[in-house]
Protein backbone atom coordinates (compact mmCIF):
# COMPACT_ATOMS: atom_id res chain seq x y z
CA UNK A 1 0.00 0.00 0.00
CA UNK A 2 1.24 3.49 -0.90
CA UNK A 3 -0.47 5.16 2.09
CA UNK A 4 1.77 7.82 3.61
CA UNK A 5 4.07 8.09 0.60
CA UNK A 6 4.79 11.39 -1.15
CA UNK A 7 1.89 12.52 -3.31
CA UNK A 8 -0.67 10.35 -1.50
CA UNK A 9 -3.79 11.22 0.52
CA UNK A 10 -5.91 9.19 2.91
CA UNK A 11 -9.34 9.73 4.49
CA UNK A 12 -11.66 7.49 6.51
CA UNK A 13 -15.26 7.71 7.68
CA UNK A 14 -16.17 5.49 10.63
CA UNK A 15 -18.87 7.51 12.43
CA UNK A 16 -21.20 9.59 10.25
CA UNK A 17 -22.85 12.71 11.68
CA UNK A 18 -25.21 13.81 8.87
CA UNK A 19 -27.84 11.32 7.62
CA UNK A 20 -28.82 13.19 4.44
CA UNK A 21 -28.30 16.31 2.30
CA UNK A 22 -25.34 17.58 4.38
CA UNK A 23 -21.64 16.68 3.99
CA UNK A 24 -19.88 14.22 6.29
CA UNK A 25 -16.20 14.98 6.82
CA UNK A 26 -13.82 12.10 7.54
CA UNK A 27 -13.27 11.40 11.24
CA UNK A 28 -10.09 9.33 10.81
CA UNK A 29 -7.01 10.55 8.92
CA UNK A 30 -8.89 13.71 8.10
CA UNK A 31 -8.86 15.21 4.62
CA UNK A 32 -11.05 17.73 2.77
CA UNK A 33 -13.14 14.98 1.16
CA UNK A 34 -16.84 14.73 2.05
CA UNK A 35 -19.68 12.21 1.66
CA UNK A 36 -23.33 13.24 1.21
CA UNK A 37 -26.38 10.95 1.21
CA UNK A 38 -29.17 12.17 -1.09
CA UNK A 39 -31.90 9.76 0.07
CA UNK A 40 -34.70 11.54 1.91
CA UNK A 41 -35.62 8.60 4.16
CA UNK A 42 -32.06 8.03 5.41
CA UNK A 43 -31.24 8.36 9.10
CA UNK A 44 -28.35 7.72 11.48
CA UNK A 45 -28.19 4.48 13.45
CA UNK A 46 -27.03 4.34 17.05
CA UNK A 47 -23.52 3.42 15.89
CA UNK A 48 -23.25 6.32 13.43
CA UNK A 49 -24.10 4.45 10.23
CA UNK A 50 -26.33 5.84 7.46
CA UNK A 51 -29.40 3.64 6.87
CA UNK A 52 -32.83 3.56 5.27
CA UNK A 53 -35.37 0.74 5.46
CA UNK A 54 -37.65 2.51 2.96
CA UNK A 55 -35.44 3.03 -0.09
CA UNK A 56 -31.96 2.42 -1.52
CA UNK A 57 -29.46 5.01 -0.29
CA UNK A 58 -27.47 7.09 -2.79
CA UNK A 59 -24.12 8.69 -1.96
CA UNK A 60 -21.71 11.20 -3.47
CA UNK A 61 -18.09 11.48 -2.33
CA UNK A 62 -16.41 14.77 -3.32
CA UNK A 63 -12.67 15.37 -3.12
CA UNK A 64 -10.06 17.88 -4.29
CA UNK A 65 -6.46 16.83 -4.93
CA UNK A 66 -3.23 18.77 -5.32
CA UNK A 67 -1.04 17.73 -8.20
CA UNK A 68 -1.68 14.79 -10.48
CA UNK A 69 -3.47 11.62 -9.29
CA UNK A 70 -3.50 8.37 -11.27
CA UNK A 71 -4.56 6.02 -8.48
CA UNK A 72 -7.86 6.10 -6.56
CA UNK A 73 -8.66 3.27 -4.14
CA UNK A 74 -12.00 3.14 -2.31
CA UNK A 75 -13.03 0.65 0.37
CA UNK A 76 -16.68 0.51 1.44
CA UNK A 77 -18.01 -1.53 4.35
CA UNK A 78 -21.75 -2.17 4.46
CA UNK A 79 -24.16 -4.15 6.62
CA UNK A 80 -27.50 -5.66 5.65
CA UNK A 81 -28.30 -5.45 1.95
CA UNK A 82 -25.56 -5.01 -0.63
CA UNK A 83 -23.88 -2.20 -2.54
CA UNK A 84 -24.76 -2.00 -6.24
CA UNK A 85 -21.17 -2.45 -7.37
CA UNK A 86 -21.88 -2.24 -11.12
CA UNK A 87 -23.05 1.37 -10.85
CA UNK A 88 -20.05 2.83 -8.96
CA UNK A 89 -18.55 5.66 -11.02
CA UNK A 90 -15.83 8.30 -10.73
CA UNK A 91 -16.66 11.62 -12.39
CA UNK A 92 -14.07 14.28 -13.26
CA UNK A 93 -12.81 16.56 -16.01
CA UNK A 94 -9.33 15.74 -17.37
CA UNK A 95 -7.06 18.62 -18.36
CA UNK A 96 -8.14 19.87 -21.77
CA UNK A 97 -10.99 17.39 -21.98
CA UNK A 98 -14.67 16.95 -21.25
CA UNK A 99 -16.25 15.60 -18.07
CA UNK A 100 -16.16 11.80 -18.01
CA UNK A 101 -17.80 9.05 -15.94
CA UNK A 102 -15.30 6.24 -15.35
CA UNK A 103 -16.08 2.72 -14.11
CA UNK A 104 -13.52 1.17 -11.75
CA UNK A 105 -10.78 -1.19 -12.89
CA UNK A 106 -11.45 -3.35 -9.84
CA UNK A 107 -14.76 -3.71 -8.00
CA UNK A 108 -14.68 -6.84 -5.87
CA UNK A 109 -15.89 -8.24 -2.58
CA UNK A 110 -12.93 -8.58 -0.22
CA UNK A 111 -14.90 -10.11 2.64
CA UNK A 112 -18.52 -11.18 3.24
CA UNK A 113 -19.88 -12.47 6.54
CA UNK A 114 -23.48 -13.36 7.45
CA UNK A 115 -24.85 -11.12 10.19
CA UNK A 116 -26.27 -12.83 13.26
CA UNK A 117 -28.56 -10.02 14.45
CA UNK A 118 -32.34 -9.81 14.35
CA UNK A 119 -32.50 -8.39 10.82
CA UNK A 120 -29.92 -10.66 9.18
CA UNK A 121 -28.15 -9.68 5.98
CA UNK A 122 -24.44 -9.70 5.22
CA UNK A 123 -21.48 -7.60 6.33
CA UNK A 124 -19.39 -6.87 3.23
CA UNK A 125 -16.10 -5.10 2.49
CA UNK A 126 -15.75 -3.88 -1.12
CA UNK A 127 -12.42 -3.06 -2.79
CA UNK A 128 -12.77 -0.54 -5.63
CA UNK A 129 -9.89 0.93 -7.66
CA UNK A 130 -9.46 3.26 -10.64
CA UNK A 131 -6.47 3.35 -12.98
CA UNK A 132 -6.27 6.92 -14.29
CA UNK A 133 -2.79 6.88 -15.82
CA UNK A 134 -4.17 7.74 -19.26
CA UNK A 135 -5.92 10.89 -17.96
CA UNK A 136 -4.92 11.85 -14.38
CA UNK A 137 -7.07 13.85 -11.97
CA UNK A 138 -5.63 17.31 -11.30
CA UNK A 139 -8.39 18.96 -9.27
CA UNK A 140 -11.85 18.03 -8.05
CA UNK A 141 -13.65 14.76 -8.66
CA UNK A 142 -16.69 12.86 -7.38
CA UNK A 143 -17.47 9.20 -6.74
CA UNK A 144 -21.10 8.04 -6.94
CA UNK A 145 -22.27 4.82 -5.28
CA UNK A 146 -25.58 3.44 -4.04
CA UNK A 147 -27.27 0.54 -2.31
CA UNK A 148 -28.84 -2.18 -4.44
CA UNK A 149 -32.01 -2.05 -2.31
CA UNK A 150 -33.34 -0.66 0.94
CA UNK A 151 -31.84 -1.69 4.30
CA UNK A 152 -28.16 -1.18 3.50
CA UNK A 153 -26.28 0.32 6.43
CA UNK A 154 -23.21 2.31 5.36
CA UNK A 155 -20.68 1.36 8.02
CA UNK A 156 -17.25 2.62 6.94
CA UNK A 157 -15.55 4.23 3.95
CA UNK A 158 -11.83 4.54 3.27
CA UNK A 159 -10.32 6.61 0.43
CA UNK A 160 -6.71 6.58 -0.78
CA UNK A 161 -5.19 8.46 -3.72
CA UNK A 162 -1.65 8.67 -5.05
CA UNK A 163 0.33 10.17 -7.88
CA UNK A 164 1.92 6.82 -8.73
CA UNK A 165 -0.27 3.89 -9.72
CA UNK A 166 -0.05 0.64 -7.74
CA UNK A 167 -2.42 -2.13 -8.74
CA UNK A 168 -4.51 -3.71 -5.99
CA UNK A 169 -4.83 -7.47 -6.60
CA UNK A 170 -8.12 -9.32 -6.69
CA UNK A 171 -8.87 -10.18 -3.04
CA UNK A 172 -8.62 -13.77 -1.83
CA UNK A 173 -10.36 -15.11 1.30
CA UNK A 174 -7.13 -16.88 2.31
CA UNK A 175 -3.75 -16.72 0.58
CA UNK A 176 -0.56 -18.69 1.33
CA UNK A 177 2.65 -17.64 -0.45
CA UNK A 178 6.39 -18.27 -0.18
CA UNK A 179 8.23 -14.93 -0.20
CA UNK A 180 11.95 -14.47 0.47
CA UNK A 181 12.21 -17.92 2.00
CA UNK A 182 9.30 -17.46 4.42
CA UNK A 183 5.63 -18.46 4.48
CA UNK A 184 3.30 -15.43 4.25
CA UNK A 185 -0.35 -16.11 5.12
CA UNK A 186 -2.94 -13.36 4.53
CA UNK A 187 -6.74 -13.32 4.82
CA UNK A 188 -9.52 -10.77 4.35
CA UNK A 189 -12.26 -11.80 6.77
CA UNK A 190 -12.08 -12.00 10.57
CA UNK A 191 -11.54 -15.47 11.93
CA UNK A 192 -9.12 -17.81 13.63
CA UNK A 193 -6.29 -19.09 11.44
CA UNK A 194 -5.64 -22.80 11.94
CA UNK A 195 -2.96 -25.16 10.63
CA UNK A 196 -2.58 -28.91 10.20
CA UNK A 197 -0.08 -31.39 8.81
CA UNK A 198 -2.60 -34.23 8.43
CA UNK A 199 -5.93 -32.68 7.29
CA UNK A 200 -7.67 -34.84 9.88
CA UNK A 201 -10.46 -32.96 11.64
CA UNK A 202 -8.91 -33.39 15.08
CA UNK A 203 -5.49 -32.39 13.74
CA UNK A 204 -6.22 -28.67 13.30
CA UNK A 205 -4.66 -26.27 15.81
CA UNK A 206 -5.07 -22.52 16.25
CA UNK A 207 -2.16 -20.36 15.13
CA UNK A 208 -1.87 -18.22 18.25
CA UNK A 209 0.33 -15.62 16.54
CA UNK A 210 -2.55 -14.85 14.14
CA UNK A 211 -5.07 -13.68 16.75
CA UNK A 212 -6.30 -10.18 15.88
CA UNK A 213 -4.23 -10.01 12.69
CA UNK A 214 -4.81 -10.47 8.94
CA UNK A 215 -1.22 -11.33 7.95
CA UNK A 216 1.46 -13.52 9.55
CA UNK A 217 4.94 -14.64 8.50
CA UNK A 218 6.15 -18.11 9.45
CA UNK A 219 9.26 -20.21 8.90
CA UNK A 220 9.14 -22.87 6.21
CA UNK A 221 8.58 -26.38 7.55
CA UNK A 222 9.90 -29.57 5.97
CA UNK A 223 6.49 -31.20 6.53
CA UNK A 224 3.47 -30.36 4.32
CA UNK A 225 1.39 -27.75 6.14
CA UNK A 226 -2.23 -26.81 5.48
CA UNK A 227 -4.05 -23.66 6.60
CA UNK A 228 -7.70 -22.79 7.04
CA UNK A 229 -9.68 -19.84 8.38
CA UNK A 230 -12.23 -20.81 11.01
CA UNK A 231 -14.94 -18.12 11.13
CA UNK A 232 -18.23 -18.72 12.98
CA UNK A 233 -17.39 -22.42 13.09
CA UNK A 234 -17.27 -22.75 9.27
CA UNK A 235 -13.65 -23.23 8.20
CA UNK A 236 -12.48 -22.16 4.74
CA UNK A 237 -9.60 -24.50 3.88
CA UNK A 238 -6.73 -23.44 1.65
Amino acid sequence: MWRGSEGSTHAEWDVFTEPKFEPNSPDISTDDATIVCSTGSAFLTGTGNIYSFQAPTFFQLDDLVDGSVTNVYLQIESLGSSLEVDTVRLIYTPVGGETVSVPPRLAAVACAEPLTGEFGGVGVIYNIQWDLRSAPITGSYSILFNAASSSMSLDKVSLDTSAEYTEIPEPKPLSVEILNGEVVVTWACPGQLQMSTTLEEDGWTDVSEATGKRTIIMSISSAPTFFRLNAEGSPDPS
